[in-house]
């Protein structure tokens, strides 16, 4: 469920809520191409001022590692030779979250926008879009959207959908590379790792959906306007899934600077009292 302004109570601190990657139109369903165009207007084209401004907004990656966006698509385009592979994780497998999946349901366009600004800006020939197969929504949405930016001739490579099988591994990188060079979805931890030999053997710059769809919206603003929100360290918003013991259990978009408690009252307050609270999925911590 994705809480939309209404939903949300009018004494949440204005700090705790952001709108940008949901911004624009609610309701239930996928942003249509022209809305989106009509909205943020075409994107500009990737290169290497873009991994530059990446490296300057300090986005780090929403898929639970948090590494520096900028250098993973540097060291890609560094050995790529014009012959990479771009994949957008969307398998989404870690239990109770449900962001990714809402952010490919509503705003499917803004994550192949980041896509495609990744193919022009490493060197890439070939994009992929790994969708979890529970997340029907997400990924009915974003065939329609592959298919919608076909019809309209939009200057970029042809986006392919690959169904990522409903287990909790298969979104982990040597195992998406297995997945769609069409092996089991299991992980391989042994060198080298993806970005030097993955999809094909080909140099693979894997990032998750949220953060592609980060890339998009800093292609178009910049990387001061990214650091508005959040902190020196941790900059920008994050989509957060709220479940449990919650008046509204939801999918909302924080700054990163919020309080656990700022991000419990926007989604309608404690329904009981809790022992604790687990920060960061299901490997993540339980605080009291």
């Amino acid at each position: 469920m994705l809480a939309s302004r209404s939903e949300i109570t009018p004494d949440v601190p204005a700090s705790a809520l952001c709108w940008r990657l949901l911004a624009g139109p609610g309701g239930p369903v996928a942003e249509p191409l022209t809305q989106h165009l009509h909205r943020l207007g075409q994107r500009p084209r990737g290169g290497a001022w873009l991994i530059d401004a990446l490296d300057q907004s300090n986005l780090r990656g929403r898929g639970g590692a948090g590494f520096p966006t900028g250098r993973k698509w540097r060291s890609v385009a560094s050995g790529s030779h014009q012959d990479a592979v771009v994949v957008v994780n969307l398998a989404e497998g870690e239990p109770a979250s449900f962001k990714d999946r809402t952010l490919g349901a509503l705003r499917p366009h803004l994550i192949l926008d980041g896509a495609a600004l990744a193919v022009e800006s490493v060197g890439a020939s070939r994009a992929v879009v790994y969708v979890g197969r529970a997340h029907a929504a997400a990924r009915e949405a974003l065939r329609l959207a592959v298919r919608e930016r076909r019809r309209h001739k939009l200057a970029e490579c042809a986006f392919e959908v690959v169904d990522a099988p409903d287990r909790y591994v298969a979104g982990e990188t040597s195992a998406l590379v297995n997945r769609i060079n069409g092996g089991p979805a299991k992980p391989t931890m042994t060198p080298p790792r993806p970005h030097e030999v993955g999809v094909l053997g080909r140099p693979t710059l894997i990032q998750n959906a949220e953060t592609m769809a980060h890339v998009a919206l800093i292609a178009r603003y910049g990387p001061a306007w990214f650091r508005q929100a959040g902190t020196p360290e941790s900059p920008g918003t994050a989509l957060v899934t709220v479940a449990g013991a919650v008046a509204r259990p939801c999918v909302i978009e924080v700054d990163r600077a919020a309080t656990v408690g700022a991000v419990i009252d926007a989604a309608g307050g404690l329904t009981q009292a809790t022992q604790a609270i687990l920060l960061g999925g299901y490997f993540g911590t339980w605080v009291p």
